[in-house]
């Protein structure tokens, strides 16, 4: 093309942008060539920026293709625009000529020209942050082949075309609705409003408001409603109201109209259907001119801004219609997000509402201040977050085995917010969800727009007081933010700020707490990075100038997290360690190992580290290491941090630090289930500790080594090391009265052995003397002793005890918050339960603990549950489910932790037996003998017999399966497994083998 052909057509689709962006209340904030960036959501927020976004970009499309140019040879045309659409958190600076209008700071700019350039010709691609729940407002595809390089992992998909939906509500439905939960007391208010009868003169039996922050399921409820509600006499209405630009005057009644007369798009008149104009004809004479009115809402001619000049004319108009309407049906009018309807339908519903026979109406509505004039005699009814146990209803829609800890902090972080807790379960995995709301960055997305848009329509005050309280914290003492804005908000200005859902008052008089964490990170992240500096540092002077030394225990949360915000980074090393200690001392495990981790973080903010930093980084390791043993599925299987640690000790070569960092990498290993990775750690890590004479982690490490021995059924020298580690430590005893934490964990790994080889007298000694050494302690370790204790009731066949055992050990889990241990208590109660009784409801508690360990890629003796998944799998008739489980034991066999092999095996040869395969029933059951005898097992041994019994009684051969079951059950006997013995003598005088029994 020739340039100045190629000038004409950049102008003609540099016009079609103006015009775009102005209609959707974008920016533009430069060009180049045939592209630009435009910018929404500044200088005003919305919580629809991305929709508005998208929009834009299809209609850019849409009209470039449609322009003509003469010079432009056909086969260019139609001209193909491609874009990409992200959103974020930016710096908007000041531009110039060079910049473009504004200067944008931050990776969003970067990563939407990255997917613009990513999309296709014709195509729109755009991140899931940018639309949230506004989504389903587009029909979406796939996104782009091959990766792209983002700064993280992000979801993108193709916008393919607008859905055609046109409300919010049913945007969000399009993706399913959770169950509504919690909301009774308020559908049995709604329905006894539309049950009574109207009084004309009574506005609050003609008119029920619902109230509620964005989020609270107004509209949900109403769909709930009259679902369930029928109407058959009645006429309903619906209408909606949008901030959205470009939404008409009187929104919610023109969409009243067009639904009445069946017309769900505006049209031209010329295109209007006979039944529509059939329908209209009755009313052309009963309204005579105003008829009119009904014409131009549901069609366009006129032209919108000629109905905006006449908005007061139509008002009377529709008026009348609505009016006659209701004196001839029953009508319920449901209008939608009213805190947005405009003057003239303000006007309109206080006249309907003012008439002696109109309608019933119910909206639904954010808070507004003031309170409306129109609906202030209405009937007002407000909608309160969800309790907990609602919002792990809520949870259990969307993530069904979201363990309770995750379902914790969803309610926490979402402050009970239906909406938010929904987001919240679409924005990730359930274990990356957890990390995400423990790294504040959850609400990175559409979520935060939403917070910020709350924000912007607060008075400036108010706005700097919500700022500053974002930065103190989740929970602010009005004290500390008088020292920082320099006085305390007055008692109007509490209620504002309650009001406006951002900051309400606790039990504790003098504190506030933002009602929901998601906002108070919102509004943190909008911040600036200096005046956030700034802040820190002013709450830090406050909180210093309080109290010296160990009086600053009492927030020494608080000054690690200021300090770290105002750059101290050694100062907030310091004062996160202590923090960690003061939690580890109250056994608030999860709570210490975040404070760890943000003390080693903030050592690597430092530059040009000094070893004694360097050296501090690798102890704080080994403080970490202690808070993740208990639960380390909060590790998702990465030791990495305590591989860094092996490394930096090398790097300072101090072999007794390395030494003890090599400890920790071998016991992280052993929580997480590598066992054979862990074994090699410590015989380095034992072999450090007696180079430098160090005989007290030598035997420590010795003791840790017999466990990990005793995982891959090392047996023998297991039982030499935890024994030698405890006569040398003289490890039984408690100094000063205190429980030996470091003795109870080995003896129950012996315990263990013992019971797994039927010697279960001398198992529960030792389960008894480990018990004796916590002395009532409610530390973590004590649910390890006690998970070892059910396993060992299990494997006897006492299952009430292993019952009463696993739920002691649950109330401990529950309060330390360890979801390995409450996993492994909950898999031993749930499998007794099914045991004992046939328990359904326990079958389903072993199969959720054990998601709950495969949602966080926990290896942890994992092939005792599976196995028992298994047997109770098979025994229920779900082969295909019990294979699944089967399988992963057989890989668990082959990484070393073999306690679950035998009972695979066996389960699978009788799987074989019903598939009359009696060559592979044979090979399994070699492999559980193998397995019994690596093991030494007598247990085993005689479990295998009987199996074998079973088998023989199934094929038929009752005279060879005689002598079978009397070995076994001898052997049941000598090691006191009396229901296992009952069972196979109750097997032999029956002759079948109705249920087979694997464990």
């Amino acid at each position: 093309m020739e340039p100045e052909e190629y000038a004409e057509v950049l102008e003609g689709i540099r016009d079609v942008w103006r015009v775009v962006a102005e209609r959707y209340g974008g920016h533009i904030v430069r060009t180049q060539g045939d592209g630009a960036l435009i910018l929404f959501g500044f200088p005003q927020v919305a919580e629809d920026d991305g929709r508005r976004a998208v929009e834009a970009a299809l209609d850019i499309h849409a009209e470039v293709g449609r322009l003509v140019f003469e010079d432009l040879p056909g086969t260019f045309s139609p001209l193909m625009m491609h874009s990409g659409v992200h959103a974020g958190t930016v710096l908007v600076s000041p531009g110039d000529m060079e910049r473009g209008r504004f200067d944008l700071t931050g990776d969003v700019a970067n990563t939407t020209a990255n997917l613009s350039h990513r999309a296709l010709a014709g195509q729109v691609l755009v991140s899931a942050e940018a639309l949230g729940p506004h989504a389903n407002f587009f029909e979406l595809g796939d996104g782009p082949e091959g990766g792209i390089a983002l700064p993280h992992a992000l979801k993108v998909q193709s916008v393919l075309r607008r859905s055609g939906v046109h409300r919010r509500f049913d945007a969000t439905a399009r993706r399913g609705l959770t169950s509504l939960v919690g909301r009774d007391g308020f559908v049995s208010r709604v329905k006894d409003f539309l049950s009574v009868g109207g009084d004309g003169a009574a506005v609050r039996q003609r008119c029920l408001v619902l109230v509620g922050s964005a989020g609270m399921g107004k509209t949900r409820m109403l769909e709930e409603i009259l679902g369930r509600h029928a109407m058959p006499a009645t006429v309903v209405l619906r209408g909606e109201c949008e901030s959205y630009l470009g939404a008409e005057v009187l929104q919610p009644f023109s969409q009243m109209v067009r639904g009445f007369f069946g017309v769900p798009t505006r049209m031209r008149t010329a295109d209007l259907g006979a039944d529509v104009l059939a329908a209209l004809r009755p009313w052309q004479e009963q309204l005579g001119a105003a008829s009119q009115s009904l014409l131009s809402l549901i069609a366009s001619d006129g032209g919108h801004e000629s109905k905006r000049a006449t908005a007061g004319g139509i008002v009377g108009d529709l008026s009348a219609f609505f009016t006659a309407l209701a004196a001839q049906r029953q009508v319920l009018m449901l209008i939608d997000d009213w805190q947005w309807a405009d003057d003239a339908s303000r006007q309109l519903l206080g006249t309907l509402l003012e008439a002696p026979t109109g309608p019933k109406v119910i909206l639904a509505s954010r808070p507004r201040d003031p309170d409306d004039t129109v609906i202030r005699d209405a009937r007002h009814l407000h909608l309160t977050p969800l309790a907990e146990t609602d919002t792990r209803h809520a949870i259990r829609h969307w993530l069904p085995h979201a363990d309770p800890f995750l379902c914790s902090q969803i309610h926490d972080y979402s402050g009970g917010t239906p909406l938010f807790i929904e987001e919240l379960c679409h924005s990730a995995s359930a274990g990356a969800l957890a990390r995400a709301i423990e790294d504040r960055a959850a609400a990175k997305n559409w979520l935060a727009g939403l917070a910020a848009a709350r924000l912007a329509r607060l008075p400036g005050k108010l706005s700097n007081v919500v700022r500053v309280a974002a930065v103190i914290g989740n929970e602010v003492e009005l004290r500390l933010l008088e020292a920082i804005v320099g006085r305390v908000p007055g008692r109007d200005a509490l209620k504002a700020l309650a009001k406006s859902d951002f900051l309400y008052p606790t039990d504790v008089a003098g504190v506030m707490r933002f009602k929901h964490g998601i906002t108070r990170d919102a509004v943190y992240q909008s911040i600036g990075l200096r005046e956030r500096t700034t802040l820190h540092e002013q709450v830090l002077t406050a909180l210093l100038s309080r109290a010296d030394g160990a009086a600053r225990d009492d927030f020494i949360e608080a000054l690690a997290y200021h300090s770290r915000g105002a750059g101290h980074w050694d100062q907030a090393a310091e004062f996160a360690e202590r923090a960690g200690d003061k939690a580890t001392k109250a056994f608030a495990l999860d709570r210490a190992r975040l404070h760890y981790e943000l003390a080693m973080a903030t050592l690597d903010r430092i530059p040009q580290r000094a070893p004694e930093q360097t050296l501090r980084w690798c102890l704080l390791s080994n403080k970490l290491g202690m808070t993740c043993v208990f639960d380390p599925l909060v590790l998702a299987d990465d030791p990495s941090v305590f591989e860094r640690a092996v490394e930096l000790a090398r790097e300072l070569g101090d072999i007794n630090v390395l030494a003890r960092a090599k400890y920790w990498l071998a016991y992280i290993c052993y929580a997480l289930g590598r066992f054979r990775e862990s074994l090699r750690h410590a015989r380095e890590a034992l072999g450090l500790a007696r180079q430098v004479g160090d005989q007290r982690l030598a035997v420590q490490i010795e003791a840790t080594l017999g466990q990990i021995l005793a995982a891959t059924c090392d047996y023998t020298q297991a039982i030499e090391l935890i024994d030698a580690a405890m006569d040398a430590k003289r490890l039984r005893s408690r100094p000063r009265g205190g429980p030996a934490i470091g003795s109870a964990y080995p003896l129950a790994c012996k315990g263990g052995i013992l019971a797994d080889q039927g010697e279960f007298s001398a198992a529960h000694a030792c389960f008894d003397e480990a018990i004796d050494l916590l002395d009532g302690s409610t530390h973590p370790v004590g649910n390890s002793v006690r998970n070892w204790i059910a396993v060992a009731y299990n494997w006897q066949g006492n299952w009430s005890e292993a019952r009463r055992v696993a739920a002691d050990s649950l109330r401990i889990a529950e309060n330390t918050r360890a979801l390995l241990l409450l996993s492994a208590a909950g898999s031993s109660a749930g499998y007794a339960a099914w045991a004992e009784e046939g328990s359904a409801a326990g079958l389903e508690q072993l199969s959720e603990a054990m998601r709950w360990m495969d949602e966080n890629q926990g290896r942890f003796y994992t092939s005792i549950y599976y196995g028992w998944l298994a047997a109770a799998s098979i025994a229920e008739g779900r082969l295909d489910v019990a294979r699944g489980h089967a399988l992963k034991v057989l890989q668990r066999a082959r990484r070393g932790e073999r306690l679950g092999e035998a009972v695979v095996c066996r389960c699978l040869a009788w799987t074989a037996i019903q598939g009359n395969d009696v060559a592979a029933a044979s090979r399994w059951m070699r492999r559980a003998e193998i397995a019994a005898a690596r093991r030494r097992s007598p247990r085993e041994i005689a479990l295998n017999q009987w199996m074998r019994a079973q088998i023989q009684v199934a094929l038929g051969h009752a005279g060879e399966a005689r002598p079978l079951f009397d070995d076994a059950i001898a052997g049941f006997e000598r090691m006191a497994m009396g229901w296992h013995a009952q069972r196979a003598s109750q097997q032999i005088e029956e002759g079948v083998v109705a249920r087979p029994v694997f464990t």
